[in-house]
């Protein structure tokens, strides 16, 4: 083992946190998709609402255990208030869409503000992982995969959405794909700048 690498059971403990993390989200889109069309009008919201915040929790637990100091546990967290406010608001939106008393934007301004947000907000997921358990800066440079995917995959979610709409499993592949693919992939991007940049030095 070099002097730069990761031990092995740190390893397995990131990934474990990582498996926890991951099936919590499963289980949320997967506890949706059965209730979805069952439970009325407005308990769908509140289960909705509930479900992701403990998904958010579980996530927030698993920076605590995993950060490197006291600093970087207390801090890490903080980065997933932006997306768990973003999902707020469509709840919030989306119920009043179905009293009929609101209806958002459709402007192209509109819509490029929700792309940038949303991109934002996958970056913050994949940063709060790095601040709990990077070192150094230069990790940072690994957050530019996670937003570049999930611009292609925004602009190609949509044409994927208009040809399979009506499909009950289209809005969890929809959800699955940013929450769990690419934030993964994030994370393992800026893991994989910080292993290169220390063998270096």
């Amino acid at each position: 083992m070099t002097a730069t690498a990761e031990k092995p059971d740190r390893v397995g403990l990131s990934a474990l946190a990582a498996v926890i993390v991951i099936a919590a989200e499963i289980v949320r889109l997967v506890v949706l998709s059965q209730i979805r069309w069952k439970i009325g009008y407005p308990e769908e919201f509140a289960v909705e609402g509930v479900l992701f915040t403990l998904t958010y929790l579980t996530y927030a637990a698993m920076l605590v255990w995993r950060g490197r100091t006291l600093l970087r546990r207390l801090t890490a967290p903080l980065l997933l208030v932006p997306g768990w406010l973003f999902d707020c608001y469509w709840l919030v939106a989306d119920f009043l869409r179905a009293r009929g008393s609101f209806e958002p934007p459709h402007e192209e301004w509109w819509l490029w503000l929700v792309r940038f947000l949303a991109v934002f907000i996958t970056v913050c997921l994949v940063a709060a992982w790095g601040v709990a358990r990077r070192t150094g800066f230069l990790w940072l440079i690994g957050l530019i995969v996670p937003a570049v995917l999930m611009f292609a995959w925004l602009e190609w979610s949509w044409r994927l959405y208009r040809a399979l709409s009506g499909e009950i499993f289209i809005y969890d592949l929809v959800a699955v794909v940013p929450t769990v693919v690419i934030t993964l992939l994030g994370c393992l991007a800026c893991w994989g700048v910080e292993a290169l940049t220390r063998r270096r030095a």
